[in-house]
């Protein structure tokens, strides 16, 4: 995973369970560890080995009421759901208990924005009497043990055979972190307590459904059943048992197949069920499956349409226009900003309007600009999406179509004065006499000419052809011509002498 734009700083990031030892309690843990891409091992110490890999916990546990939390220690799977920024990927990881005594699974969704946060953090240290984990404090080498080797930081140092002794020796001791990483909600997303099967495996599907967008979770057990979770509805589907253990699970979302894999064979299962609903509108809405919808006929595979983008003018009003098919209805205006996956509720105020027939915006900023979802709400809580939309902001400084200043401000204002000269010339000669525009032309490229001239100059035979050639097209001005030219055939050979 990369960490920034720099290839040199991209990572390679492991999950597992192991057993950790403080002092005489011996504990199984699971941990999250990173090492460089580029890692080829120490010079004098840790050859062959990493020289830049650090790990910490990850933690997945139940506030209790007491201040006792209920932990989830043992890491079982992981599937990370790719995000907008091909950085930051939601983590999903299944952990189940380590005692013979409570039962259970649990689902956590962490940040990597977190995760490296604590690998950026103080390190780990063993002291006292019963060597217990406390933070280090003392003195860290350059560079920061853990980081990338790469010209971009210090051009020294361009692999990890050229670390200093003192790091590499420092990363031996100290390979981990103090802070642990937390669930992103504090908490995790989905638990199974005092039932007889454990989760073992896991991939998630985003969706988006005609009210919103969903992350759905597959999960599989032990026992051999596959269940789909719908995270933000807090819902359950089992959809058939098997009697064999869930070895692996993969998703295709182009397809919109989800391939099991068990000691018996292979199975593939469709994503969507519709056709389980039955084929009635309500069996259908009261399902609540985010891959289904009510078509007016049957249940069927829900397509989001083609997403609108409506082009708004910095400081000007635009109109949003959502009507509801329903007189009861409730409609509720949702934002997303560009970068963020989080909708959130649109703000009313004296500029921002909620009218009958939509949205009125008054005045336009460039906070306005992101994704605008129109949502109806019924009395019996039944919401559904009306209209989506993009709203994109054109700023003043698009509409001016000024070209880009030069970075010379005398070749700038030379070119200004020529361009105003020239448009008042043109007007003058515009408003003359038929026969005077040629007239000015001709008289503008011999101004041109002279300075053009480096040693060889135009013939003055091809001169006079050129000039016969003009002749013959205007015999009106044939004699003032005449005498034009002869001044300017003049003024070209003394030029060239």
């Amino acid at each position: 995973i990369a960490d920034t734009y720099n290839p040199d700083d991209d990572k390679i990031y492991f999950f597992f369970r192991e057993v950790s030892w403080e002092g005489n309690d011996k504990s199984i843990v699971s941990r999250v560890a990173r090492v460089c891409k580029n890692d080829v091992g120490g010079l004098r110490s840790l050859t062959n080995k990493w020289t830049t890999f650090l790990k910490t916990r990850l933690v997945c546990s139940i506030p209790g009421p007491d201040g006792v939390d209920t932990h989830f220690n043992e890491l079982q799977d992981v599937f990370l759901l790719p995000t907008r920024d091909d950085k930051n990927p939601k983590v999903y990881a299944v952990f189940t208990t380590s005692s013979s005594v409570f039962r259970g699974s649990a689902v956590c969704v962490y940040s990597m924005m977190d995760i490296r946060a604590a690998f950026n953090g103080p390190y780990a240290h063993k002291e006292g009497p019963d060597h217990r984990w406390v933070e280090y404090e003392g003195r860290i080498p350059y560079p920061r043990p853990g980081t990338c080797p790469s010209k971009t930081y210090d051009p020294r140092i361009k692999t990890t055979k050229d670390f200093p002794d003192e790091v590499v020796s420092f990363i031996r001791f100290h390979p981990l972190m103090y802070r642990s990483v937390h669930p992103l909600t504090g908490r995790p997303v989905f638990t199974r307590v005092r039932v007889d099967y454990t989760l073992t495996q896991i991939v998630v599907d985003r969706v988006m459904a005609e009210d919103g967008q969903y992350e759905v979770m597959f999960l599989g057990t032990a026992e051999g059943t596959r269940s789909p979770r719908d995270v933000l509805s807090l819902r359950q589907n089992i959809l058939d048992p098997a009697p064999t253990p869930i070895l692996s699970m993969e998703m295709s979302s182009k397809q919109q197949q989800l391939y099991v894999g068990s000691s018996e064979g292979l199975a593939q299962v469709s994503l969507s069920r519709c056709h389980l609903y039955g084929q009635a509108c309500a069996e259908c809405c009261l399902a609540r499956d985010p891959y289904c919808a009510w078509d007016g006929n049957t249940c069927s595979r829900y397509i989001p349409e083609e997403q609108r983008v409506l082009y708004g003018v910095q400081s000007n009003s635009t109109f949003l226009e959502c009507i509801p098919k329903s007189q009861q209805a409730r409609i509720r205006w949702y934002k997303q900003r560009p970068g963020s996956e989080r909708l959130e509720e649109v703000r009313l105020d004296d500029r921002v309007v909620h009218t009958a027939r939509g949205l009125l915006i008054r005045s336009l900023h460039p906070s306005d600009a992101g994704a605008y979802v129109c949502m109806a709400q019924e009395h019996s809580d039944f919401t559904h999406t009306l209209l989506r939309l993009t709203l994109q902001l054109v700023t003043h400084g698009q509409l001016d179509g000024r070209p880009k200043p030069s970075e010379d401000p005398a070749v700038e204002l030379r070119h200004g004065a020529e361009s105003r000269q020239r448009y008042k010339d043109y007007l003058r000669a515009m408003s003359a006499p038929v026969g005077t525009l040629e007239e000015y032309c001709d008289s503008l490229w011999l101004e041109k000419r002279p300075s053009r001239v480096r040693g060889k100059g135009l013939g003055v035979g091809k001169w006079k052809h050129i000039q016969d050639m003009k002749k013959s097209r205007n015999r009106r001005h044939h004699r003032e011509r005449k005498d034009n030219v002869e001044k300017q055939e003049r003024a070209v050979r003394t030029a060239e002498e």
